[in-house]
């Protein structure tokens, strides 16, 4: 249940905290005072799509806060539980930033999380009925899935069965037509691959082999430098052939001329050490550079090979990728592919039997879902009728009716991850007219009273505590009707927390709770607040609804209380009916 709606810098509500109490909310107020921009609010905070154009004029960022009762909402406890995010007295909040640069930011009992989470969590807090929600009745592809929706304790469990069912055929149909193949387009393939196998596999490439070329080609390209360097060094620091001193000859004559004097001194035997040691280093590190002069000796021969062989790469790469190691992955791909190709006829006895198998399971699983949502039609279908009736549609009937195949038509040709049914509801509103298509008959007015008992359906059903928001679902009623409606939406608020925005004064004397969106002008700018009614501002609020030329004249608030009374009275008369029903005391008919 929805506890709290706090909405800041959103369109032109600046601040607002609206409390929102259990049975039946509804929002009032005239045209363009702003009512929408509440829903717009609920939406957002539910993970919807977010308008920077929704952000108040002249600020940053737009907040909405939402704070939800889940003691009983045993389904977002588990959501939860699976995320990590804890709870405490059975509340939650969940909120949502939608900032000018177009980033926004979701919480939920303020841990970030993604807007996918976010949704994941709000699908199970409130079912919202937009303004024209009513019109995907007019799309006969939507009505399976309401029927799928009334039975879904029993059909839920098929319709996963048939998907999984449905996924192993069709994945088996898609390898299988990679296979079918004619002859020809397999030995083009096996060709190409053949050739590119052993282009591959004469190259014998060595992960990795290219820094190594590569270091062999700098030697190579720098040999001359390279030898020149080594034997000047060599010649100034260990041999020289030309008879002068090197500098190691030079360190030993030092060392020499110190020797007669180093046990005179600590200072003299330290300094002699260290060069000795020298001396020591010198000698290791000039046999270290004439060995390297020994080694480095340019070999035209390799130099090429080097060469030849880093360009030998460089054009395999172009083909099968930028590095040994890409290639050889690739060499791995075609080889297995190559395999396949010429294993085809086996591998095609074999998913055609594969084929065959998971065909004959989705036949069965889908079977099984047709069968339980036939027998589940017959029951909507009562079901419909019965909430009709009771919203003012005395004739009104109701059937669910299912394709049958066309001529020439396989049902395979109608599977789908939800089995192979086709069907749509056909309606009639009065007595001695056929049954038509619902999409095709059905005013604007009777779709809304047709989704609300739609709605009304799914809200009796155990274990759904989600709040129920209903934005104008008045659309295209009046009079009688009006009435009517507005008793069914208290009924439904008798089990579950609806918020409804209406323009229709009877809905609104029949509500719990009653809020007023005004917009107002204060120094050259526009804004809209929300507000609680105490009972004598819902009766002000009921005469201006009813309208009229005064509405604030005794007469008009005098009705209006009237109103407010009568609503009051009836809403007492239909709990103490449904109380009495469930006690046993009142029997239904049937």
């Amino acid at each position: 249940m929805l506890i709290q709606l706090g909405i800041h810098n959103l369109a032109l509500i600046d601040e607002v905290l609206i409390e929102f109490s259990g049975g039946m909310n509804v929002l009032t107020g005239e045209t363009g005072a702003g009512k929408s921009i509440v829903v717009d609010a609920v939406n957002l905070v539910l993970g919807e799509r977010a308008d920077r154009d929704l952000i108040a004029n002249g600020k940053n960022k737009a907040v909405v806060e939402a704070v939800f009762d889940i003691a009983e909402n045993l389904a977002v406890q588990k959501a939860l539980a699976e995320i990590e995010i804890s709870y405490e007295d059975g509340m939650l909040s969940v909120s949502r930033e939608l900032m000018s640069t177009g980033r926004n930011i979701c919480r939920v009992n303020g841990v970030i999380v993604p807007l996918q989470t976010l949704r994941r969590i709000s699908d199970q807090l409130l079912d919202i009925h937009g303004q024209h929600q009513h019109q995907l009745l007019m799309d006969e592809a939507n009505h399976l899935s309401y029927l799928d929706h009334f039975a879904a304790d029993d059909i839920d469990p098929l319709l996963r069965e048939t998907k999984e069912a449905f996924d192993n055929w069709h994945g088996a149909a898609l390898r299988l037509a990679k296979y079918r193949r004619t002859v020809s387009e397999r030995e083009q393939r096996k060709d190409m691959l053949r050739f590119q196998l052993d282009e591959l596999e004469h190259a014998k490439l060595v992960p990795g082999e290219e820094e190594g070329l590569e270091q062999k080609r700098i030697f190579f390209r720098n040999s001359g430098k390279i030898q020149a360097a080594l034997d000047e060094a060599c010649y100034l620091l260990s041999v020289n052939p030309e008879g002068g001193n090197t500098a190691l000859d030079l360190l030993k004559e030092a060392l020499r001329s110190l020797t007669p004097v180093v046990g005179l001194s600590e200072e003299y035997e330290r300094v002699y050490n260290r060069l000795n040691e020298l001396c020591y280093e010198l000698e290791d590190a000039a046999g270290e550079l004439d060995h390297f002069r020994d080694e480095s000796v340019f070999d035209a021969g390799e130099a090429e090979a080097v060469e030849a062989r880093i360009d030998q790469i460089r054009k395999l790469s172009r083909k099968y990728g930028a590095t040994t190691a890409e290639m050889l992955a690739y060499q791995e791909q075609i080889s297995q592919e190559l395999s396949e190709l010429e294993s085809a006829n086996e591998q095609i006895d074999s998913l055609e039997k594969a084929y065959r198998a998971y065909g004959k399971q989705l036949m069965a699983c889908s079977k099984r879902l047709s069968a339980r949502r036939h027998e589940a039609a017959r029951l909507f279908e009562t079901q419909m009728e019965a909430q009709l009736h009771d919203l003012g549609m005395k004739n009104a009937r109701i059937t669910f009716s299912f394709a049958e195949l066309k001529e020439g038509e396989r049902i395979e040709q109608r599977f789908t991850a939800s089995g192979y049914d086709q069907g749509e509801m056909m309606f009639c509103a009065n007595l001695g007219q056929p049954m038509k298509p619902l999409a095709k008959v059905a005013s604007g007015g009777e779709l809304s009273r047709i989704m609300l008992a739609l709605k009304n359906l799914s809200a009796q059903k155990p274990g759904i505590p989600r709040s129920m928001v209903f934005d104008e679902i008045d659309t295209g009623i009046s009079g009688r009707m009006a009435q009517v409606v507005a008793e069914k939406m208290s009924e439904i608020g008798d089990h579950h927390q609806v918020i409804c925005v209406s323009h229709l004064p009877q809905i609104a004397a029949m509500a719990d709770e009653q809020f007023l969106v005004r917009k107002f002008d204060t120094d050259g700018v526009t804004h809209t607040e929300v507000s609680k009614l105490t009972r004598e501002q819902r009766i002000t609020e009921l005469a201006r609804m009813v309208g009229g030329a005064d509405f604030t004249s005794e007469s008009s608030i005098h009705h209006a209380g009237q109103m407010l009374s009568d609503a009051e009275r009836r809403k007492a008369e239909l709990r103490a009916r449904v109380d009495g029903i469930a006690s046993g005391e009142i029997k239904t008919e049937g």
